[in-house]
């Protein structure tokens, strides 16, 4: 590839990462280890685009904001997957191709790696034009949940890594190079039929702390409602005096599904153009997306993700 393109194609990549690079500062605004990161992302939006030969997919959310995610060898029904889609994605935002230590001339190698994860017979690699080279140095790893911490020109960057780095190699203090994508897809859905709504209302609003949030209400599918608890869910703007939310839930079979912690709507909120809707995912499967109906009101998660509570039947 042509040097200057391949320059331009690595400045595209950096502002389309603009977004994740400062979710991924402030993850670890509290804690630098790349321990505190959650698994992955979730989000619930339409195919508007598919790119067979790269496995890229194009969502569109609601506010008509557009991005792009790069389908892995884990989406297996890549082929089925169609235009116009309404589909449930789970993804990393920010996801190690490759990951040596600084003087492998890995950015020249770009073409070679990717050429080397398409192994004859498996769905292919992704693009040069797709991904991003860094060089950085290595702040944190968490062998366990396979992420590496970086500082870098650009700044703190969180990666998880794949099958292919062996962290064992890297440490903490070491000089490294990285190639990366930005979002990296390894589960695409078609959405199942809405199983319920919510609605939720704040009690109170503390100026300058946020809100804690209150009380909801799900509707099921059967038209039956529950009262629950909610709290883990704040306001990143201040000044509000109250604050409501409403959503659509997915996989939910039984009211009680919906209990739990839900997790995961950061990294989306990100990506969908500033924390208008925010889709999370409880440790039961059920996958729920919701906004605020104020206009211009945004919400985010709190960083253990927001926890929902039943109320006793009367």
């Amino acid at each position: 590839m042509n040097t200057d393109l391949y320059r331009l194609a690595k400045s595209l990549a950096a502002m389309v990462m603009l977004p994740f690079l400062v979710f991924s500062m402030a993850v670890q605004a509290e804690d630098t280890s790349a321990a505190g990161l959650m698994g992955a992302a979730v989000d619930v939006d339409v195919i508007v685009n598919i790119d067979k030969e790269s496995r890229a997919i194009t969502l569109k959310n609601e506010e008509g904001v557009e991005w792009v995610f790069h389908a892995g060898p884990e989406v297996r029904n890549f082929d089925q997957l169609k235009r116009g889609d309404l589909v449930i994605t789970e993804y990393y935002s920010g996801f190690a191709i490759a990951l040596e230590p600084k003087g492998s001339g890995l950015e020249e190698r770009v073409t070679e790696t990717q050429i080397e994860r398409a192994k004859p017979g498996e769905k292919p690699g992704m693009k040069l034009t797709e991904s991003t080279y860094a060089a950085a140095e290595v702040t944190a790893i968490d062998t366990e949940h396979k992420t590496v911490a970086l500082q870098g020109a650009r700044g703190k960057l969180v990666l998880k890594v794949g099958d292919d780095v062996d962290l064992s190699k890297i440490s903490v203090g070491q000089e490294v190079e990285a190639l990366y994508v930005e979002s990296y897809a390894v589960s695409v859905e078609p959405a199942p039929k809405v199983s319920g709504t919510v609605k939720m209302k704040t009690m109170t609003v503390a100026l300058g702390v946020g809100v804690q949030w209150g009380k909801g209400t799900l509707t099921m599918y059967d038209e039956t409602t529950h009262e629950f608890k909610v709290s883990g869910l704040t306001l990143v703007d201040v000044g509000i005096a109250s604050a409501e939310a409403k959503g659509e839930v997915y996989n939910l079979v039984e009211a009680k599904d919906l209990e739990g912690n839900f997790i995961a709507g950061e990294a989306g909120a990100a990506f969908g153009g500033g924390g208008a809707a925010i889709a999370m995912k409880n440790e039961n499967g059920v996958v729920m997306k919701i906004k605020s109906t104020e206009e211009g009101v945004r919400l985010t998660l709190a960083g253990k993700g927001l926890a929902i509570k039943l109320e006793p039947s009367e």
